[in-house]
């Protein structure tokens, strides 16, 4: 029926933790990648530990971005989507039901003269998300396709934080180029060695 075997592949993983539940606590960065400097529209973002992950991303077309990548809400609201049918295709598999169809759509809304500093009082952020999961179950099995989706929305680690905000520290640094030069600017000519070969 499924192509990996669930609760033999995570076995070993959980009987790993619960003789050392230290290791449950894992902390996961991205950070942004080097990129063209003079481009405001896009930045890239990648894993901070080396594992393959990199994504562009870009302005939403309504604040000026051309539509060709996905903004940042579309990020988030992309993760909400995919952990949630994660979620639903690993419970599903552990509880050995067979499914013909996962749809989950997330769609999220925005004032964006919050964002564009039209109205100070709007707020700048998504003001609300919504979620829609919706799975075919073969076998016709009411109680347990609940059980399924019940499951699912609690163990969903993204709607989870979404739902109870993790405590947020976000710190802003920076440092200045003495002379004042653009940080990717050559350094000026030394004129008194030019003038020693003029």
């Amino acid at each position: 029926m499924y192509s990996v075997d669930v609760r033999r592949h995570q076995a070993s993983l959980k009987e790993d933790l619960r003789q050392h539940p230290d290791r449950a606590r894992i902390a996961d960065t991205v950070q942004s990648l080097p990129s063209d400097l003079r481009d405001p529209m896009r930045v890239r973002i990648g894993r901070a530990d080396g594992r393959a992950f990199e994504i562009t991303v870009g302005l939403h077309p309504v604040a000026g971005g051309d539509g060709t990548l996905p903004c940042p809400g579309d990020v988030l609201e992309a993760a909400l989507a995919a952990c949630q049918e994660l979620t639903v295709r690993m419970v599903a598999a552990n509880m050995g039901l067979a499914l013909d169809d996962v749809r989950v759509t997330v769609t999220g809304t925005s004032d964006l003269r919050g964002t564009l500093a039209l109205d100070r009082t709007t707020k700048v952020g998504i003001q609300k998300l919504e979620v829609r999961t919706h799975v075919v179950v073969r076998g016709g099995d009411a109680e347990r396709a609940r059980r399924l989706l019940a499951s699912a929305e609690r163990y969903c680690s993204i709607l989870d934080t979404l739902r109870n905000p993790p405590e947020v520290r976000a710190t802003f640094t920076f440092d200045h180029v003495a002379d004042g030069r653009p940080a990717d600017a050559p350094a000026p000519t030394d004129r008194s060695e030019d003038s020693r070969h003029g």
